[in-house]
C-alpha cells in the first residue's frame, strides 16, 4: 500500500528530472549525471557558478512546471579535484566495498 501512495510522488519527481536536464541543456549546462534526485554538472573553474546557477534555475522552473507554479528549493555543493564526493551516510558501505577489491 506504502509504494502504492508513493507511486505520485516518484514520477513526479522522476519527471521534474527529466525536464530539469532538457532546460539545463539548454542553457548549456555539461550534465554528467542524474543522481536520484540532483544533477551531476562539471565546467571550467571559473564558470563553475554560473553553471551551477543555471541548473538551480532549470530545476526550479521544471518543479514550477510540474507542479503548477509551485518551486521547491535547491542547494549545490561542489567538489574539486583532487576532493571526490562523500556522503557520510555511505561511508560504512564505501569501506566494505573498498576492502573487497584487490
Amino acid at each position: 500500500m506504502r509504494s502504492l501512495a508513493n507511486f505520485p510522488m516518484q514520477a513526479n519527481g522522476s519527471e521534474m528530472l527529466r525536464v530539469a536536464v532538457i532546460k539545463a541543456h539548454e542553457l548549456e549546462v555539461e550534465i554528467c549525471a542524474t543522481v536520484h534526485d540532483a544533477l551531476l554538472i562539471q565546467a571550467p573553474l571559473n564558470l563553475i557558478d554560473k553553471a551551477a546557477l543555471d541548473t538551480q534555475q532549470a530545476m526550479e522552473e521544471a518543479s514550477e512546471l510540474i507542479l503548477k507554479g509551485f518551486s521547491l528549493k535547491t542547494d549545490t555543493e561542489f567538489v574539486k579535484w583532487p576532493d571526490r564526493y562523500f556522503d557520510e551516510r555511505g561511508a560504512g558501505m564505501w569501506s566494505k566495498i573498498m576492502k573487497l577489491l584487490p
